[in-house]
């Protein structure tokens, strides 16, 4: 029974899982049609996940190991964002956190059976699946970098 990992092998598992975190982001995010005409609760609770792997695997590059993730986030989305912009996320977005706030009403409490959009926002799922989109752009490149051991890109 080996008592600890080799030197690097924690990382490298991290960085394998932020990869693959990305990935099933872009799966779970609705495209852009499905979340103009598909069902509001259903097209969000899609564009939470995506934003909540988006955001694990940002914290993964920096860091953080997936039990802490666990432990401290869970699904609460507005959280993540919070950790992942103290940890460096680029590009401070006014309008992503808005969109978070609003999804994150329903997705720790498995509750978008009863999703409302915001009043007046009919455009709702459409505004936050593009913000989630930008924020998986946004990500990538610094998965990318960390996965192969380059450096972080500005």
């Amino acid at each position: 029974m080996v008592d600890e990992l080799p030197e690097g092998c924690g990382r490298e598992t991290e960085h394998a899982l932020a990869r693959l975190l990305l990935v099933r982001a872009d799966e779970f995010l609705p495209s852009a049609e499905l979340a103009r005409i598909g069902h509001p609760g259903s097209v969000c609770h899609g564009i939470a996940i995506a934003a909540e792997l988006a955001l694990k695997a940002y914290l993964l590059t920096q860091g953080w190991n997936d039990d802490r993730c666990r432990r401290e986030l869970r699904h609460d989305i507005e959280r993540a964002m919070k950790s992942a912009q103290a940890c460096g996320l680029p590009g401070r977005s006014k309008e992503l956190t808005e969109v978070l706030a609003v999804l994150n009403v329903y997705y720790p409490r498995h509750a978008f059976d009863r999703f409302v959009a915001p009043a007046g926002d009919a455009g709702f799922p459409e505004r936050a699946r593009a913000r989630v989109a930008g924020l998986t752009r946004k990500v990538r490149p610094v998965v990318d970098a960390v996965s192969i051991g380059a450096p972080l890109p500005d």
